[in-house]
């Protein structure tokens, strides 16, 4: 990845905009088809209100539509699926309401725009997961509340809310994916921090390209960071024509270390330079996915709520783990039993492993896996290490091998596949394990928490989990650690709901097993 440094880009040709050339004739041929040839000087002077004003929507235009065809296209389909399941099943229906009734949900677009679910700052996958459920589900009762004077529509929308759930999340996730490889989408971003950390955040938003804010500038408010992963302007007049020559109108901003005082002018200076201005949270550990602004007279702060010590909440969860565990167990029943019967057949020993592993409240339990290991492990295992001292290294960091000498060659097959995982449903049924939650662990395991075990012993691990779906053994154990205290912190049913559908798209793209 390029360095820049604060010396790379105090040129006078930076001042010049010629990063929007391109936008600017999109602009011009979009907006204001027409207009005369916009002269851009070197000496960096602003460009036309009226143009800039151009730009900037055809930018916000241009990252929105494909979110918007996606949801039309599935709003659309969900229709469509009813509407054929209803000419099925009951025609004559199907024919009272009409051809044209899968587009009776394209309006739910408009109240997502109106739920700020097109907004151009981005916000978690679980936050607008929730958004878009609660939105599609009080629409389509209120249309089926609306027409409940024309028989078959009100059973229409209540058909349509279950497609319109899965449909909607997914489309938007895939467009998502597709488009954040396009470089000219998203929007251009200013990335106001300190030091090493602002270099951190630059490198966070290049690796999520999906949030759609995309880093093209640094500034450290006191000029320690003179590289980065994007050009650095730490002159103040420097970074303001720049900003404004290239109609940046976005910013992530995170000054941990600042008092309150200064804090607040350098908000006030920057909110009038960059409208949309995203401000990081100073506290590392402060759970913010669910938190709830709250005043109190003269003083305001976030609500925190733990939802996994909340008793409704705890039911939920159990109830997601019994339904989906027994659904998912019956219908890969077959595979279970074929598994069952190549492990006995290709290898000699058990067809199950039990390991001892931590629980919540620290209570040990013996989870459960298909046996994808020779029956002489620990030996093998032991001479392996002696042998390789790069593989004891990796053994004694991960605590993992991504080549292991005890893995038979099915074994390795179903490690890949995390078919060797399906009889932890045993461990969901009889409750010492949830289907989401953080990864269990050995005692080897728990000093490398520290004083996170207290955390991390506070829930029941999981069969799958932050880590799993989010590169698994890829990510380093201080990694690990640390997904586990934020999916703890910010635990809620959609949260694990996010993760078991991500978990099929892992399992199926094969990222990170081994």
């Amino acid at each position: 990845m390029s360095v820049f440094s604060a010396r790379d880009v105090l040129t006078k040709d930076d001042l010049r905009p010629s990063p929007l050339r391109g936008e600017i004739a999109m602009a011009r041929t979009a907006v204001v088809g027409g207009a005369s040839e916009l002269a851009l000087g070197g000496d960096g002077r602003s460009i036309p209100d009226w143009l800039g004003i151009g730009i900037s929507a055809w930018r916000t235009f241009r990252t929105l539509l494909p979110i918007v065809m996606a949801d039309a296209l599935a709003l659309a389909m969900s229709g469509l699926l009813v509407q054929s399941v209803l000419w099925r099943t009951f025609p004559a229906a199907a024919q009272l309401i009409g051809h044209a009734a899968p587009l009776a949900l394209l309006p739910l677009i408009i109240t997502y725009w109106l739920n700020d679910l097109y907004a151009e700052i981005w916000v978690h996958p679980v936050v607008e997961f929730r958004q878009l459920t609660h939105v599609t589900l009080i629409g389509l009762l209120a249309a089926a509340v609306g027409g409940i004077l024309a028989p078959p529509f009100p059973v229409w929308c209540a058909a349509a809310i279950l497609p319109a759930l899965l449909l909607v999340p997914l489309f938007r996730n895939l467009v998502r994916q597709r488009c954040c490889r396009i470089a000219s989408w998203g929007y251009p971003t200013l990335v106001i921090g300190d030091g090493d950390g602002a270099t951190q955040i630059a490198r966070t938003l290049l690796d999520v390209p999906r949030t759609g804010l995309r880093p093209v500038l640094v500034t450290d408010f006191h000029r320690r960071c003179c590289t980065s992963v994007v050009p650095v302007v730490n002159d103040s007049e420097m970074l303001e024509a720049m900003v404004r020559s290239r109609l940046i109108r976005h910013a992530v901003i995170s000054l941990p270390d600042m008092p309150s005082a200064q804090f607040a002018q350098v908000l006030d200076r920057y909110s009038g330079l960059v409208p949309h201005l995203l401000v990081l949270s100073d506290i590392a550990t402060l759970p913010t996915l669910w938190g709830a602004s709250r005043d109190f007279g003269r003083l305001s702060g976030i609500e925190l709520r733990n939802g996994l010590l909340i008793f409704t909440l705890q039911c939920v969860k159990r109830g997601i783990d019994l339904s989906c565990s027994l659904v998912i167990s019956t219908l890969l029943l077959p595979l279970i039993v074929l598994t069952a019967l190549l492990i006995k057949l290709t290898s000699p020993g058990p067809i199950f492993y039990g390991q001892k592993r931590i629980g919540r409240h620290g209570k040990t339990f013996r989870a459960w896996k298909f046996r994808s290991m020779r029956a002489d492990a620990d030996a093998a295992l032991k001479d392996y290490l002696d042998t390789n001292p790069a593989a004891k290294d990796e053994w004694q960091r991960d605590h993992k091998l991504r080549n292991d000498p005890r893995v038979t060659w099915l074994g390795a097959f179903i490690r890949r596949t995390s078919i060797d995982e399906l009889p932890q449903f045993w461990n969901v049924f009889n409750g010492d394990m949830s289907l989401v939650g953080p990864r269990p662990i050995v005692q080897d395991e728990v000093a490398r928490y520290g004083e996170v075990f207290r955390l991390y012993a506070s829930v029941k691990p999981g069969i799958t989990g932050l880590w799993q779906v989010s590169g698994r053994n890829d990510i380093d154990y201080q990694g690990r650690v640390l997904l586990d205290q934020f999916y703890i912190r910010h635990w809620s049913p959609w949260l694990d709901m996010y993760v078991i559908a991500k978990t099929v798209i892992v399992v199926l793209e094969r990222s990170g097993a081994y």
